[in-house]
């Protein structure tokens, strides 16, 4: 940010009068070297249509085999290799603790300026190690072939979502990362779907099941092989950048510290943790406490899901005419009182579904806000992978905290009021991490909007 403050007239110029005879070499520095800052922001921020079309294809076929194997768990695993279903859910959650392991990587990206050559690495990583797990190597090599998949994921995502970032000006953030947003659910839920049918049309043996290993490689691959033919049109600084990077510029009087990424985490995790209370243990509790028909119970969760894919866009917009900040916090406010009336709510079809579009509304802020919000206030390549981690984490906390609780308040009768109050708590601490956030983040946002003045 400190090299763009010239530009932005914040800069302490040298003095140009005639009694100090350095005056014109000084002032003739100071130009050149805001000249040299210019041409910085524009390589940075000045991208092609083009350029996130590229990014959103890659951000599509990097998501879509993360979901494919998630409906098909009993035919990849626990008829394949006679495991617990149990223990098969180690599949999803070893997968997501892999990530951890990502960040060092990004930070080496980071350090040697090459993010799209990073992404081929990962892709193609993604596609050989998927590729191996369709061998018949068992299910513990499957496993550790599977977490460090995770690595690969969270690799892709953070600089994906960097390069969101980079391709246009602050104030179309919201609706870049919206799109985003949008993407990566339509992938996951495609994905979803598209490794169902595989299954569906299995004759028993497992066979046609297995290749979405294979569907899933292929896609990485092409993403890999995409990432690598538009790694200079996509890099974000080579020539330039690099020479103004061995620039020392004069430091400006006014210094603006990032965000601490804490609180961008905090609020990753709570995103992820009731989005994984939504697909699971919420269709438990349509199924056993409400009685809702499955097709009925789909129609619901689906619902909601498009809604806060598709949702993100409008989202996106509204955010970048309103704030980011503000935005997220009327949105997170939303998403949990729904939450938390749901339960309530679930003896009325009709009020359950109002419900569900309160929901589905509230959520749809969630991701592109947080992105955005990540993005401006703290911004890097690291950051955005803690930022994935962080949700993976809340996520893998979340589903596993829910069913102990919902299994530890009871049965039968009681099973309502057990998905009740497990359901209100999520809420609850939803609502909790929004007040202590949005406050703190509000604080970093007034000084970047005073030292940006």
């Amino acid at each position: 940010m400190y090299p763009f403050l010239g530009i932005l007239g914040l800069a302490s110029f040298p003095p140009t009068d005639h009694a100090s005879p350095f005056a014109g070499r000084n002032f003739l520095i100071s130009v050149k070297q805001s000249s040299k800052n210019e041409v910085c922001r524009r390589s940075t921020r000045d991208r092609q249509p083009g350029d996130l079309l590229v990014i959103g294809v890659l951000l599509v076929l990097t998501a879509l085999p993360d979901a494919m194997v998630v409906p098909i768990l009993e035919e990849l695993l626990v008829g394949r290799y006679d495991v617990d279903p149990g223990l098969s859910h180690a599949f999803i959650s070893i997968n997501l603790l892999g990530g951890l392991c990502a960040l060092p990587l990004l930070r080496i990206a980071m350090r040697r300026g090459r993010p799209i050559l990073a992404v081929a690495i990962a892709a193609v990583a993604d596609a050989a190690l998927l590729a191996a797990m369709w061998l018949p190597i068992g299910f513990g090599p499957t496993i550790l072939l599977r977490a460090v998949e995770g690595a690969a994921d969270v690799i892709v995502f953070a600089v994906v979502f960097d390069l969101i970032g980079q391709a246009g000006g602050r104030r179309g953030a919201g609706l870049r990362f919206g799109f985003g947003a949008a993407l990566l659910s339509t992938a996951l839920g495609g994905g979803a779907i598209l490794g169902g049918q595989l299954a569906d049309g299995d004759a028993g043996s497992g066979d046609v099941a297995r290749a979405v290993y294979l569907v899933g490689a292929s896609a990485c691959l092409l993403a890999g092989i995409i990432a690598f033919v538009c790694r200079n049109r996509l890099r974000r600084l080579e020539g330039v950048a690099a020479e103004c990077a061995n620039e020392k510029p004069e430091p400006p009087p006014i210094q603006i510290a990032r965000a601490p990424l804490w609180p961008l985490m905090l609020m990753a995790g709570a995103d992820r943790a009731a989005g994984g209370l939504l697909t699971g243990t919420l269709g438990l509790f349509l199924a056993e406490a409400v009685g809702l028909a499955p097709s009925l119970r789909g129609g619901l969760i689906g619902s909601v899901l498009l809604l806060m894919g598709l949702g993100a866009i409008p989202a996106g917009w509204v955010s970048d005419r309103f704030g980011d900040l503000r935005v997220r916090a009327v949105g997170g406010v939303t998403f949990a009182m729904g939450l938390f009336i749901l339960p309530i709510a679930a003896t009325d079809l009709s009020s359950l579904s109002a419900m569900m579009l309160l929901l589905g509304v509230g959520g749809a802020t969630l991701l592109p806000t947080s992105l955005s919000l990540l993005d401006r206030l703290h911004g890097g390549l690291v950051s955005m992978g803690g930022f994935r981690a962080a949700g993976d984490i809340g996520f893998l906390v979340g589903v596993s905290v829910a069913g102990f609780l919902v299994h530890m308040l009871g049965d039968g009768e009681a099973s309502r009021f057990g998905y009740a109050s497990v359901i209100a708590g999520f809420a609850i601490m939803h609502l909790c991490c929004t007040a202590i956030v949005i406050p703190l983040l509000a604080r970093y946002d007034r000084r970047t909007s005073r030292g940006s003045d």
